[in-house]
C-alpha cells in the first residue's frame, strides 16, 4: 500500500474564483452546480452527491462554515500549520477534526468531529469530492517526488544544507503539506489526498530561496526533470519469473532527497513562470485530466 506524492501546477485564481464557492455553497445550503453534480456522477457510477448520502440515511446540515470557523481560513485551509512532523498514518479523521468546545455551529459543522455513523458518511463523501473537483479544475503537470512522502521528507537534507530551524524554506513547505490537513486528505488515516498548496506569491518564493542552496541543477522544465526516471523490477530474485516494474529516480552523484527538493524547486519556478501556484497531492493523480 501507498501512495505517489506528486507536486503539481495549481491554478490558484481558479480554485478562489470557481471551485472554492461552489464547494462553499454545496456546504451553506446544500446546493451544487451543474458541473460539480456532473464530475461526481463521473466517479461514482452515474450516482450523484445527494443520491449517494441518501443511500446511506447521511444528510448534510446547511452552515455558513466560513462565517464561524476559526479552525479553517478563508482557502479551507488549516490555520495553524503543525511545526513538527506528524506520522499521517496516525491522523485519521478522528485525529484532524475539530474540536471546539465554543463554536456555535458545531452541531451543524461537518468539520466538527461527532460520533455517529451518518457524519462519518457524509464527510467521506465530501472530503473526496474536494479532492475530485480541485484535481479535476484546477490541476496541471505534475512532478513525482516519492512514495509516501509528505514535507517533513526533506528535514533532514535541509539540516545538512545547513537551513536553519525558522527559515522560511520549512513554513513554506509546512504550508505546501499540511493545508489540507483538515478538508484535503482523505477520511481514513494514510498519507493519500491533498495535502496542501502555495499560492503563487508563496510558490515564487520557496523557488528563490532554494535556489540558493546546492541541490541538482538541470534543465527547469518537465521534460528534465522526467530524465532521471529509470523502471525496474523492485523483486531482488527475478528467477521466479515475476516482473514488478516500479518507477525510481536517481540522480547518479547524490541522494534521492537532494533530487527530490530540486524537483519542489523547478516546479515552484515553473509555476512562478506561469503566475500560478503549486499544490502537493499523495495518491490523486487518476482525477486529474491533464495527466
Amino acid at each position: 500500500m501507498g501512495a505517489d506524492a506528486r507536486l503539481f501546477l495549481f491554478d490558484y485564481e481558479l480554485y478562489q474564483g470557481d471551485v472554492l464557492p461552489a464547494f462553499l455553497r454545496l456546504i451553506g445550503d446544500g446546493s451544487a452546480d451543474d458541473w460539480m453534480l456532473e464530475l461526481h456522477r463521473m466517479h461514482t457510477d452515474g450516482v450523484s452527491f445527494n443520491e449517494c448520502l441518501a443511500h446511506h440515511s447521511a444528510t448534510l446540515a446547511p452552515v455558513e462554515i466560513l462565517k464561524y470557523c476559526t479552525y479553517l481560513d478563508s482557502d479551507l485551509a488549516v490555520r495553524k500549520i503543525v511545526s513538527e512532523p506528524h506520522n499521517l498514518y496516525d491522523c485519521g479523521w478522528e485525529t484532524r477534526a475539530c474540536r471546539s468546545g465554543d463554536c456555535v455551529v458545531r452541531e451543524r459543522c461537518p468539520f466538527h468531529f461527532l460520533e455517529g455513523p451518518q457524519q462519518t458518511i457524509a464527510v467521506d463523501y465530501l472530503l473526496r469530492l474536494f479532492q475530485m473537483v480541485v484535481a479535476d479544475r484546477c490541476l496541471g503537470p505534475g512532478q513525482f517526488l516519492g512514495r509516501s512522502i509528505d514535507c517533513f521528507f526533506y528535514w533532514e537534507t535541509l539540516d545538512e544544507l545547513g537551513v536553519a530551524p525558522a527559515d522560511p524554506i520549512r513554513l513554506l513547505l509546512q504550508r505546501l503539506g499540511r493545508r489540507g490537513f483538515l478538508i484535503g486528505y482523505e477520511f481514513v488515516a494514510g498519507t493519500d489526498g491533498i495535502h496542501g498548496w502555495l499560492r503563487p506569491d508563496e510558490a515564487k518564493e520557496l523557488a528563490e530561496r532554494l535556489f540558493a542552496f546546492d541541490l541538482p541543477e538541470y534543465e527547469r522544465s518537465f521534460a528534465a526533470m522526467e530524465k532521471f526516471k529509470q523502471v525496474r523490477n523492485i523483486l531482488e530474485d527475478r528467477a521466479v519469473g515475476l516482473d514488478f516494474r516500479w518507477p525510481a529516480y536517481e540522480q547518479a552523484s547524490g541522494s534521492f532527497e537532494r533530487l527530490s527538493l530540486s524537483f519542489v524547486r523547478t516546479v515552484c519556478n515553473l509555476a512562478a513562470r506561469e503566475g500560478k501556484g503549486v499544490l502537493w497531492g499523495n495518491g490523486i493523480l487518476h482525477f486529474t485530466r491533464s495527466t
